[in-house]
């Protein structure tokens, strides 16, 4: 899914007021709104701008990592939810690192204690922590 699909109605609804798009702190905003060097897309000029946010629009979405959570302070072994895409299903693994913005669980399940080498992990395109109500997630291995 494009970012364009993904946002269609923000972005309609931002046109339909007469504005641009921008995006601020991960946030869609109306470009007349905010200060062009808030915006990702500030580029120093306005065909840079144009430019910038139309690569986005028809760039691939990418859900953000849960952006409350530290990951970083995460313990190892603790339950998360992990998938490559939107559309695959959440599968459960245990949390192994955080390392250069990217989510590694340890493959197949394993935990520190089981993984029989340091090095059998996997980083995950999409990540969050499991809660209690993630128990009802279907198992995919």
């Amino acid at each position: 899914m494009l970012n364009k699909e993904k946002y269609a109605k923000e972005i309609i609804e931002i046109a339909c007021n007469g504005g641009n798009i921008a995006v601020v702190n991960g946030k869609l905003e109306n470009c007349r709104k905010t200060q062009c060097n808030e915006c990702n897309f500030n580029g120093g000029t306005i065909r840079d701008c144009e430019i910038k946010t139309r690569k986005w629009a028809n760039s691939e979405y990418v859900e953000p990592i849960e952006p409350q959570v530290d990951w970083s302070r995460v313990p190892v072994d603790t339950p998360i939810l992990v998938r490559h895409s939107e559309s695959c299903g959440w599968d459960r693994r245990y949390f192994a690192k955080y390392n250069n913005g990217l989510v590694y669980a340890w493959k197949q399940g394993t935990t520190s204690w089981s993984a029989e080498d340091p090095a059998y992990v996997c980083e995950w395109k999409y990540a969050k922590l499991a809660k209690s109500e993630d128990q009802n997630v279907d198992k995919q291995d």
